[in-house]
């Protein structure tokens, strides 16, 4: 209880702060990397558990104009057959000979390549694999330390996506 009112109080000092002194942008801090997000949001919402999913919403229409961040350094939700941030990749710059589970290669292929706008670049200690569907953007941090960071949208495009996170290299 102590938290979740730590938690309330906290978001709504964050809100106050930048309405009241007309801030663009903020600096975040999620998972050790540092990104930079406008700071006209509505809403935040943590729902923790092992992938620490943070949503950010810019809309005063639920479940419109978001940003999410997940940490799936660790995820085991699926047979990747190697490291997930190596899984990844390999989807969006795909080798031959990989360890990589195949059959999930193909399944995510489908939903984050196939028919998708992608884009890759990449910094010193980074690579960032961009997706564009219909419905959705996502963006992929894979760092050279194994770390896989996934932030995914319905209203940004990867120009917003390297503003976001332009303190990364």
């Amino acid at each position: 209880m102590g938290r979740l009112l730590a938690s309330v109080i906290f978001v709504f000092l964050l809100v106050y702060v930048f309405n009241v002194f007309g801030a663009k942008y903020f600096d975040l801090k999620y998972s050790g990397l540092a990104f930079v997000l406008p700071s006209d949001f509505r809403v935040i919402g943590d729902l923790g558990g092992q992938e620490n999913i943070l949503i950010f919403r810019y809309s005063e229409q639920k479940g419109k104009n978001y940003v999410a961040f997940t940490d799936m350094s660790n995820d085991k939700s699926l047979d990747y057959g190697c490291h997930v941030n190596e899984f990844f990749n390999i989807l969006f710059s795909p080798i031959e000979n990989s360890s990589c589970n195949e059959k999930t290669l193909r399944i995510m292929s489908e939903t984050f390549v196939s028919g998708a706008q992608t884009n890759v670049w990449k910094s010193d200690n980074y690579i960032f694999n961009y997706s564009e569907t219909e419905e959705k953007t996502f963006l992929f941090i894979s760092g050279k330390d194994g770390k896989l960071v996934k932030i995914d949208s319905d209203f940004l495009d990867d120009g917003a996506y390297k503003q976001i996170t332009k303190n990364l290299n």
